[in-house]
Formats: structure tokens, C-alpha cells, sequence
């Protein structure tokens, strides 16, 4: 890539992840942040192809390092698999509430993203994996879904704005669903679930 066009792909996702931030999900076009980082708009569609792919590259871009360091977490076999789980669930919480409103706009635009992973299936398979050492047996598969299910931008901006739960308080909730799941009484895989007798 020439660096120019390396320039322009940098000014172009730094100023659409500002807007975003700014304006909020629904709050910029194209022509907006074709103007704030100072290239055409033609720059911005030739490059991205349309809205929903800026805001992929936008929030593939600032994912990174979190991606990385789940991938870590699976290699991490000096850590205890539960102590894995709850850090997997804790540092997505800390990464999609630092980007909340970039992660709502990717949710908005790809029904295949989980939190701060447009690529839905890696951060559901980095789970399962965790989650199925901790509980050989248990439906891991779905148990990964229903965790990251609380991880979801608009559910967590639901709890802190609509319902005015405090940051910290939401976030030691994820993270005692997360420890209720690896210690509570679950039905192994394919299992037929009953109501407990009151």
C-alpha cells in the first residue's frame, strides 16, 4: 500500500471511530467522515464499499488487541481454565463498554458480531473451548451463547443508560453469571432440562 493511501485509510477509519463516538451509531454518513478526514467521498466508498464496511474496519481495527489476547488466553495453560473464562468475559466487557458506541454500530450493521467481534464464530469458538475444559459434558455451546449474549452493546447500554446501573455494578454481574455458569448445576449436553420442585 502506498503511503498515501495508507494515510488516507488511517485518517479515514480514526475520524469515522471519532464520529461514531461523537455523534453515536446512526449519527454520521459517509460524506461526514469524508470531509473530517480531508479525502473525496469516492476515497471512502472505493476503499470501505459502503457504511456497513467502514464500520467493520473501524471496530476490526480497535478489536485487535482484545482478539489477541483472547487467542492468548486459549494458549495459557498455566492458568486455571475458570480463571481463563472469567478474564475472557471481563476483558470483552472492559473492551466493548471503552468502544460502546462503535461496537452498538457494528451490531447495527452485521447480525453476525458478538460485542467487539464482527467474525462472530472465533470469539463463540475461543469460548466454547474455555468453557467446555472448565465443564466437560455441559453444553458448552450454548452456555458461550447465553455469556455473550450480556456482552451485547445495546444490552449493556440498556442497563447503564436506560436503567442507570452503574459501570462497575454491571460489570460485577457479567462476571457472577460468568462464575454461576462454571460452578452451577448443569445439565450435560443434549440433556432434557426440568423445572426444580418449589
Amino acid at each position: 500500500m502506498r503511503k498515501d493511501a495508507a494515510r488516507n485509510r488511517a485518517a479515514i477509519l480514526a475520524n469515522a471511530a471519532r464520529l461514531m463516538a461523537e455523534r453515536g451509531p446512526d449519527g454520521f454518513s459517509m460524506d461526514d467522515v469524508a470531509a473530517a478526514a480531508g479525502v473525496g467521498k469516492g476515497t471512502v466508498f472505493r476503499r470501505f464499499g459502503d457504511r456497513e464496511g467502514l464500520v467493520l474496519a473501524v471496530v476490526d481495527e480497535i478489536s485487535q488487541s482484545w482478539r489477541a489476547e483472547s487467542a492468548a488466553l486459549l494458549e495459557a495453560d498455566d492458568v486455571p481454565a475458570d480463571e481463563r473464562v472469567i478474564t475472557f468475559v471481563a476483558t470483552l466487557f472492559d473492551h466493548v463498554m471503552a468502544a460502546l458506541p462503535l461496537v452498538t454500530a457494528v451490531e447495527r450493521v452485521s447480525s453476525r458480531s458478538i460485542a467487539c467481534d464482527a467474525s462472530s464464530p472465533l470469539t463463540h469458538q475461543r469460548l466454547v473451548a474455555l468453557v467446555a475444559q472448565v465443564r466437560p459434558g455441559a453444553d458448552a455451546e450454548f452456555l458461550a451463547h447465553g455469556l455473550l449474549a450480556q456482552l451485547r452493546a445495546d444490552f449493556l447500554h440498556h442497563l447503564v443508560n436506560q436503567c442507570g446501573l452503574a459501570v462497575p455494578r454491571v460489570r460485577a454481574g457479567v462476571i457472577s453469571l460468568a462464575r454461576g455458569v462454571l460452578v452451577g448445576d448443569l445439565e450435560p449436553a443434549g440433556g432434557s432440562a426440568t423445572m426444580p420442585r418449589l
